[in-house]
């Protein structure tokens, strides 16, 4: 886990530091207590076994009966008292007094896969951010870095630079590089330095979704299958993700409250939950209410592949639900056919509620969202309803010239 790996890093930091080290010319430093600090000259044999001595100054110390040493970085005896002084307020103020382990780029994904999986990420971005992370190590081995903290903007900026990939693909696979670095220098501690501090992305523009109008949500209707046909309802007039539907259950649907009844969405994305982590509730529409009221529950699922010509009882399969949409979509002959998306139901949904003027409070309950500027992101305006708008609008007529 996280921790143990933290602790793994910072357990061999100790070691390092605890070497013994013989000094000579071995001396306490004046004002140095608790600890005390003494300096000298380091001694080593070298590899035909001649004992040598360092000409730099060496500091030592004794903390928690563990001893310590750290070069002083120069050969002159008042500059190392100095630095033996500085050393001594930062052990009493309790920084850090040597340069952390190098951490190797892979163990840094490790440690951060491991968070993400403790926080019960979903399965499907835990995979995503496996992928971007993994492929960014593998990149940089190409490119001899090996260490987190050797990571350049250089490496960064040419990650993917030769892929043909979205704007917004692009912007959210470094996005993911960026947290990773960040978690490693601020909350792990395992980098003194976040080597991409100073990267700045600018956020791609939204690119335009596709989105069903009225008359393509009828034809599809009327084009589909029965089992398939009320599913395109069900996404049309409430707004659900493809996962919501499939896992929506007959206990869910209440019949008896209000005019036509409510849909509770309670599941669809990780851990029995929807995307949000919260459920909805969304009235039924008349024509949705007497679909279902018509069906013939087989199961606890109000759904299932067998709508679609799969088996008995089986679970809906996106890819499936998708292809056959994709079919309907060329059959009924709109243009681009295979732009469309089961998301392209959750877009005429909210357009729909736009262009009745339901409230945005009711819309963002409807649609799971907290924030209206998602909303806006889902929002179409269909050319007839742009054109209305602007017929609308009163010209006043030019003053007659005076007489």
């Amino acid at each position: 886990m996280a921790g143990a790996l933290l602790a793994r890093f910072a357990a061999e930091r100790v070691h390092e530091g605890a070497t013994a080290v013989k000094l000579v010319d071995r001396q306490p430093v004046e004002g140095t207590e608790r600890p005390t600090i003494y300096i000298g000259h380091r001694q080593w044999r070298d590899a035909q076994g001649k004992l040598r001595t360092a000409r730099r100054w060496s500091a030592e110390w004794f903390l928690h009966d563990k001893q310590h040493h750290k070069s002083l970085g120069t050969n002159n005896k008042v500059a190392a008292v100095r630095e033996a002084h500085a050393l001594h307020r930062k052990i009493r103020q309790g920084e850090p007094t040597a340069a952390p382990r190098e951490v190797r780029l892979a163990e840094l994904v490790e440690g951060y896969m491991t968070l993400k999986r403790g926080e019960g990420r979903a399965p499907k971005t835990l995979e995503k951010y496996q992928s971007v992370l993994d492929d960014f190590a593998s990149h940089c081995d190409g490119r001899g870095v090996i260490y987190g903290s050797r990571v350049s903007e250089d490496d960064f900026w040419s990650f993917e630079a030769d892929k043909t990939l979205s704007d917004k693909t692009r912007y959210d696979r470094r996005v993911v590089i960026l947290q990773l670095m960040k978690w490693a220098t601020q909350r792990a501690e395992l980098i003194l330095k976040n080597p991409l501090r100073h990267v700045k992305m600018k956020k791609p523009e939204w690119a335009e979704q596709p989105c069903f109008t009225a008359e393509q949500v009828a034809a599809l209707r009327a084009a589909a299958d029965p089992g398939m046909r009320d599913m395109i309802l069900f996404l049309a007039f409430t707004g659900c993700r493809f996962g919501e539907m499939r896992d929506v259950e007959w206990g869910d649907i209440d019949f008896g409250t209000g005019s036509h009844g409510f849909v509770t969405i309670r599941r669809g994305g990780s851990d029995e939950k929807t995307k949000g982590k919260r459920s909805r509730r969304v009235p039924l529409h008349p024509t949705l209410h007497d679909v279902l009221r018509k069906r013939v529950p087989s199961g606890e699922r109000v759904f299932s592949a067998e709508d679609i010509g799969g088996h008995r009882g089986g679970v809906l399969v996106d890819t499936v639900f998708l292809r056959k949409l994709k079919q309907l979509c060329a059959k009924c002959r709109f243009n681009e056919p295979d732009q469309f998306k089961t998301h392209s139901f959750r877009h005429f949904f909210a357009s729909m509620l736009a262009r009745n003027n339901v409230s945005y409070k009711y819309a963002l309950e409807f649609m799971g969202h907290r924030d209206s500027n998602i909303l806006d992101l889902y929002y179409t305006m269909f050319d007839r309803d742009a054109e209305r708008a602007i017929r609308a609008i009163k010209i006043p007529n030019a003053p007659k010239p005076a007489a």
